[in-house]
């Protein structure tokens, strides 16, 4: 009788939980989010091919095995196309990286060795006037001669000094690569072998799977880059030009200008990358292609 009770008043609870659980799925939101692939496909312009590849092959009738294979042909056509247009647009900015990483190692080499020639002199120089200083005082007769000489000697050292300081900066150059793979980002002209293919420029206006909806992630590379002072500010004209220099602009680029040139493009190179995964996701994401027999290549009688 007690079990009975119990099992009576516990069936408004179960009724409820049912109908929650019944529920829930009502109140989610009934579109499904967009899988991986899809926004891939719509890029390369191959969305239409794939849905008529995937009604096909999941429709269970006997379809075109040819047509099947067709499809299979031209999405990997697309696929293979947009791959290579990454490999030519990531060699291009490997190169101007790598220029540009030469030129300011060549100029870092110049600028450590007029420092350290300047810091030797100061040594040497600082330390024989020194020692003159303190011989001379020996005498009373060369006080005032060693006073002079020892003024000498701390003026010489700190001019020395003052001068290595400057020195630190480093030299100028002219960028003589004929390439300038960051002008587009900054709206500034690009030369015809610096600008990217639709597929590629499409992609980085796009927003990022994992980050905000409406950010690009083009304006996600432009706002790291003033967040880390590669540049103060948008609105820097001077040091984008820089940047985005061409030889014919005959521009003087710093060590630093160099160093911040070839970090970004690094950025650049690593977001460009993330499309080949997203074109193995969509390669990954197809059915399989049907199996051909050897009656398939007899000739129609």
């Amino acid at each position: 009788m007690i079990i009975r009770m119990r099992f009576l008043r516990g069936l408004p609870i179960f009724f409820v939980l049912t109908l929650s659980v019944a529920a829930s799925p009502q109140s989610r939101d009934a579109t499904p989010a967009p899988e991986a692939w899809e926004n891939t496909a719509h890029l390369i312009g191959i969305y239409p091919e794939i849905q008529r590849l995937r009604e096909l092959s999941g429709s269970g009738a006997a379809a075109d095995r040819w047509q099947l294979l067709w499809l299979h042909q031209r999405i990997s056509e697309q696929v293979m196309a947009a791959s290579l247009q990454v490999d030519a647009t990531i060699a291009q900015i490997d190169n101007e990286i790598s220029r540009a990483n030469e030129l300011r190692g060549y100029l870092s080499d110049r600028r450590d060795a007029t420092v350290n020639r300047l810091n030797l002199l100061g040594i040497i120089i600082g330390g024989g006037i020194g020692a003159t200083s303190s011989g001379l005082s020996y005498s009373d007769n060369f006080t005032k001669p060693a006073a002079v000489v020892g003024v000498a000697s701390g003026a010489v050292s700190a001019g020395l000094g003052l001068a290595g300081l400057h020195a630190q900066n480093g030299k100028s150059s002219h960028f003589n690569f004929i390439s300038n793979m960051l002008a587009e980002f900054f709206d500034r002209p690009a030369l015809s072998n610096s600008l990217y293919p639709a597929v590629i420029w499409a992609f980085l206006n796009q927003p990022a799977i994992f980050g905000p909806e409406d950010v690009s992630r083009k304006q996600q590379l432009l706002e790291s880059w003033v967040q880390v002072k590669r540049i103060d500010s948008l609105s820097n004209k001077d040091k984008i030009d820089r940047l985005t220099s061409e030889p014919s602009q005959n521009l003087l680029l710093s060590i630093d200008d160099l160093e911040d040139r070839a970090a970004m493009l690094q950025d650049v190179r690593a977001r460009i990358s993330f499309l080949k995964r997203d074109l193995g996701t969509l390669v990954g994401s197809l059915p399989n292609p049907p199996q051909l027999s050897a009656s398939d290549f007899k000739p129609a009688p």
